[in-house]
């Protein structure tokens, strides 16, 4: 079995979009995190004989002496068929251990009935595995026809007959769209980063980023910010202002993000993530059933790593 390290765009891109790769693999996103935090992106092939087996961007986060560094694959590793993402994990952990010397590696991939091996244990989330989904691969009309709810197909027509219009956003939209955001934040009480975090995003996630406005007489309704690859298209970011909804401008917002991710050839429609409250009741209206992916696991990679879950433990009782 042979490592490769991957360093550019392009061809990482491209492995991803030929393996099944998750948006949140994509060499944006690893670039966002590099320029919004303390995390190194490593891009990483794993072959034998030459041929595929799987990859992962694996994004390493420098500690304290003498625990060295922590690793995590956002929805990774990629693999071509989720039967084979356990033994992906393995081999990436290894990768980790020997490469970056790392005391563990976390992953939260985006498949369902799947049983990691043996040293893997369920570990804190920063991805929810409780989600809703979409399967995007039939025609427009049977995806249409799919979603749950037919107050949700009625209010999906009923905003382009009030004259809704959606479109591509540019990065001139961004003020506007931070404005709507942080009132949507505080209405719906939800955490939301520094604005700088959003114009970083635009910039460094053009490989992936599909955001869109909507619209009436120019006045600005709603945003929804997704990233797409053929694997999945995931959103990220979106809110809706009070004449928003009076119009049922989300409904059309999202069903347009819909098709939009179906052209560019995503498989999968994720709206990411389900907690009780009023968003997920709206994201609940567009599918039959919750979808759940087996969660988020931790691989020990040294014995310190007993020693950092401890102390961080502490941290979070005495300075939360």
């Amino acid at each position: 079995m042979e490592y490769r390290l991957i360093n550019d765009e392009e061809t990482w891109d491209a492995i991803l979009r030929a393996h099944n790769g998750h948006p949140m693999q994509s060499w944006g996103w690893g670039s966002l995190k590099e320029q919004t935090g303390s995390w190194m992106a490593h891009r990483v092939v794993c072959e034998d004989g030459g041929k595929f087996v799987c990859a992962a961007q694996v994004l390493e986060r420098k500690l304290p002496w003498p625990f060295r560094s922590i690793c995590y694959a956002a929805r990774g590793p990629v693999t071509e068929r989720d039967e084979d993402v356990p033994r992906a994990a393995d081999l990436i952990a290894e990768w980790c251990r020997a490469h970056v010397h790392a005391v563990s590696l976390k992953i939260d991939p985006g498949v369902s009935g799947i049983k990691l091996g043996d040293g893997w244990k369920e570990g804190n989330k920063i991805l929810i595995p409780n989600t809703a989904t979409l399967d995007l691969t039939p025609d427009e009309d049977a995806i249409m026809a799919s979603i749950h709810s037919k107050k949700a197909r009625q209010y999906i027509r009923k905003a382009g007959r009030c004259g809704v219009e959606i479109r591509v956003a540019t990065r001139e939209d961004l003020p506007g769209i931070m404005e709507l955001y942080h009132n949507t934040a505080e209405q719906d009480d939800f955490f939301i980063h520094e604005d700088e975090y959003y114009y970083k995003a635009f910039d460094a996630m053009a490989d992936v980023n599909q955001l869109f406005v909507a619209e009436v007489e120019g006045r600005l309704l709603a945003f929804l910010w997704n990233i797409t690859m053929p694997a999945a298209a995931f959103e990220l970011w979106g809110g809706v202002n009070d004449e928003g909804k009076r119009l049922r401008a989300n409904y059309l917002l999202k069903w347009h993000a819909m098709c939009e991710a179906k052209k560019a050839g995503a498989k999968l429609y994720d709206l990411n993530g389900l907690f009780n409250d009023g968003i997920s009741k709206f994201k609940m209206l567009f599918v039959n059933e919750p979808t759940m992916w087996i969660g988020t696991f931790d691989k020990p990679l040294s014995p310190l790593f007993a020693v950092w879950e401890r102390a961080l433990t502490l941290y979070r009782h005495f300075f939360k």
